[in-house]
């Protein structure tokens, strides 16, 4: 058996709400499927920027976190929300944080992996209602809850952050005793969303595959 660290530098605190448990899961199927040998795949790791750090720009804030958490991680993720644009966003903050990690820790046992929605996290939360009703604790249907019946279609939502708010205001309505949030729940919906609905869209695609890549160049698929 063969032991695979995962960690994850993400934008901000609740991207490390729901991420950790896709990401982890995401792995563990990959290599459930396609190993050469059992992995164990380990949870995921997070790194924020150090302190003195804080002021830096982006990259470097992710390097410093590596570098402190070098040896812990194989494949180290970096959440960036692509804000109508992720191509370019990977290419802005992802591909600059990746050339400098490699340029100066690589030891042949890391790995980058970006995970850029479209726009916003929110929107693989919506690809999949019955993950919000089991999360939210509701029987109502995609149309009550606002969201797209196919997966792909989240991608055309200009605010996936309000719409998926909007979505947990219409299971508890008018209740003034309710003061949770739909950010309260991002850890359950993370540990529910099926997969095989988030592999309808594209923007996840494009980081599964990634992912795949990853794992093929370090060995652990063949």
């Amino acid at each position: 058996m063969r032991y695979l660290g995962l960690a994850l530098f993400a934008e901000g605190p609740t991207d490390y709400q729901f991420f950790p448990p896709v990401l982890r899961r995401a792995t563990e199927e990959l290599c459930l499927r396609d190993a050469r040998f059992s992995v164990e795949v380990s949870e995921v790791l997070r790194l924020y920027t150090p302190y003195v750090y804080r002021d830096t720009d982006l990259a470097t804030q992710i390097l410093s976190a590596s570098r402190e958490a070098l040896g812990a991680f194989n494949i180290l993720f970096i959440h960036t929300d692509g804000a109508g644009n992720p191509a370019g966003a990977y290419e802005e903050r992802v591909k600059p944080a990746r050339d400098h990690i490699m340029a100066e820790l690589a030891r042949q046992q890391e790995r980058i992996v970006g995970v850029v929605p479209v726009r916003e996290m929110e929107a693989w939360m919506l690809a999949d209602g019955d993950a919000l009703r089991g999360a939210f604790g509701t029987v109502l249907s995609d149309s009550a809850l606002g969201i797209p019946t196919r997966p792909r279609e989240v991608e055309g939502i200009f605010d996936p952050k309000q719409a998926l708010e909007q979505s947990y205001g219409r299971v508890v309505g008018g209740r003034r005793r309710s003061k949770r949030k739909a950010a309260d729940f991002f850890d359950a919906i993370g540990e529910r969303v099926r997969l095989e609905r988030l592999r309808e869209v594209p923007a996840y695609q494009c980081f599964e595959n990634e992912l795949h890549m990853a794992l093929i160049e370090l060995g652990y698929l063949s």
